[in-house]
C-alpha cells in the first residue's frame, strides 16, 4: 500500500516492502522507496517509486514508513540548500544600454532585450541625453539606435 508525504508543497509517493533480515532470516524486515518531487496529488499514479530510502531495513512496517518519511524531508531540504547556493548562470547574450551625454557616457546591461528597450524608451525623455543605443555582445552594431534632433 502505497503512502503519500506532503511536505514543503510538494507531494512524495511512499511505499514499504518486506525483504530478508540479513541477520535473521525467520524475521521480516522493511525497506523504503519513494518517488520524485510532484505537486498535484492527481499526479501521483504517473510517478513511479523510483527512489531506494537510503538505510538499514528496519523491524516494523510502521518504523520503516516513519524513516523513509524522515529520509524525504532530510534529503528535499539538502536539495533545497543546494539549490538556494547555486548561482544562476549567465545569459549568452547581454543586453547594453549606452546613454550618450555631452561630456560622457553610462552603460548599462540586461539580459532580456524587452528590459533593455523599456529603460532605453524611457531614457529617451531625459533632456540631457544626446543618443541611446542598445547593443549585445555577439555584435558591435546598434539593434536600436535613438538620437535627439
Amino acid at each position: 500500500m502505497s503512502h503519500v508525504l506532503h511536505y514543503d508543497g510538494q507531494y512524495f509517493r511512499v511505499d514499504v516492502i518486506e525483504v530478508t533480515n540479513p541477520d535473521d532470516p525467520e524475521k521480516p524486515a522493511y525497506v523504503g522507496w519513494c518517488s520524485d518531487p510532484f505537486r498535484d496529488l492527481k499526479d501521483m499514479p504517473s510517478h513511479p517509486l523510483s527512489r531506494l530510502v537510503a538505510g538499514p531495513p528496519l523491524p516494523t512496517h510502521a518504523e520503516a514508513v516513519q524513516y523513509a518519511q524522515d529520509w524525504i524531508k532530510r534529503d528535499w531540504d539538502s536539495q533545497r540548500s543546494k539549490r538556494a547556493h547555486q548561482v544562476p548562470a549567465r545569459p549568452s547574450v547581454i543586453y547594453t544600454v549606452s546613454l550618450f551625454k555631452v561630456d560622457s557616457s553610462l552603460k548599462c546591461e540586461f539580459d532580456e532585450f524587452s528590459d533593455a528597450k523599456a529603460f532605453a524608451k524611457a531614457a529617451e525623455k531625459s533632456a540631457d541625453l544626446k543618443k541611446v543605443g542598445i547593443t549585445n555582445n555577439e555584435s558591435p552594431q546598434y539593434l536600436t539606435l535613438w538620437e535627439k534632433e
